[in-house]
């Protein structure tokens, strides 16, 4: 579980050092560059805007659909006494505000490119982190209450009405079956995270179906609890990932599998490059991340801008990328700004 966040004075100091020493020597080339870089990006983002477009209407349905299962499973789980009802009502609203955080994701980032807003130059990304770091909170604690509640049952058995628990469970294993189907087919890696968790609320409700039935057939309350216990854990477990996903992402650390040391020796193999120093590589939410790059180079700057951005790009999926080249004299006189 997200940039309205800065990113620190260091990356503010080499954007600066970009404009006063990148582009002073080469104002003639910046243009076609510039030109050449706003073509691909406006490219790629009609795409991304046809596939926003796309996705809003199956989460507005998904949405709505959750929505209407938490309710029935948590009037249902109080009417029954099934706590493994509630536990998966507990489920459902975990994937209902990841729903809503995808929704809401993609409206925000829509919003911020169209507005371009000045403030926050780098959109409303974190948004969905922040959010998502929330939920995950919020979900450890409903877990504690879950597991305590079902060790208290264990002690002090509580009789289960099976006849209502599986009507109810039986509306929320359809309801997350026609959330699924409309969005098996998204294109948006945000609203296909909210697929995979749509699912597991598909599971979640059939495992309450086949615990209902035991109960009806045997009249084992115990196995309600248990459930729940298991259901708990589950969930646990999801929650616990995603705080630690949303910290390491807030912390501006490295994403997982780039190594900083590897993407300095290869750019250092790239044709002129002389050093590489000043490396910053951070997320700015689930799917986005950026780097910036200090390049000792006595190429044209505008070669080696290309050459590393398409590398990046290319072999480690950093998409956006400041890169500072910097004349062997002007790195041995400790000019570079930030370094």
């Amino acid at each position: 579980m997200s940039t309205s966040l800065p990113t620190g004075p260091s990356d503010v100091n080499q954007r600066d050092s970009l404009g006063a020493g990148d582009h002073a020597g080469h104002n003639r080339d910046h243009h076609d560059h510039h030109d050449h870089h706003d073509h691909r990006g406006h490219h790629d983002h009609h795409g991304h805007h046809h596939h926003v477009h796309t996705d809003i209407r199956p989460l507005r349905i998904a949405i709505a659909l959750t929505a209407t299962v938490f309710g029935v499973q948590v009037v249902g789980g109080f009417i029954s006494g099934s706590l493994a009802l509630l536990s998966d009502a507990g489920h459902v609203l975990v994937d209902l505000a990841s729903l809503i955080i995808a929704f809401l994701g993609l409206r925000l980032a829509a919003k911020a490119r169209a507005e371009h807003d000045i403030r926050y130059t780098f959109g409303l990304r974190r948004i969905e982190i922040l959010a998502a770091l929330t939920n995950g909170f919020l979900l450890v604690g409903i877990c504690i209450y879950i597991c305590i509640e079902g060790i208290r049952r264990f002690v002090d058995p509580t009789e289960v009405h099976a006849e209502t628990m599986l009507p109810v469970a039986v509306i929320g294993f359809i309801a997350n079956a026609v959330s699924a189907f409309y969005l098996h087919r998204s294109e948006h890696i945000t609203t296909r995270s909210a697929y995979l968790h749509v699912l597991t609320d598909l599971m979640s409700s059939g495992a309450v179906i086949i615990g209902a039935i035991i109960i009806h057939l045997t009249h084992w309350d115990w196995v309600d609890p248990t459930l729940s216990i298991l259901i708990a854990l589950i969930i646990l477990r999801g929650a616990i990932r995603v705080i630690r996903e949303a910290g390491v992402i807030l912390m501006e650390s490295a994403p997982v599998g780039t190594d900083p040391n590897l993407v300095r020796e290869a750019i250092l193999n790239l044709p002129g490059v002389v050093d590489v120093h000043d490396i910053h590589i951070w997320q700015l939410g689930a799917t986005d991340t950026t780097g910036s790059v200090h390049v000792v180079s006595q190429r044209t700057s505008d070669d080696v801008v290309m050459d590393v951005r398409n590398l990046l790009r290319e072999q480690f999926r950093i998409e956006h990328v400041t890169v500072q080249v910097e004349s062997r004299d002007l790195h041995d006189n400790g000019d570079c700004g930030s370094c």
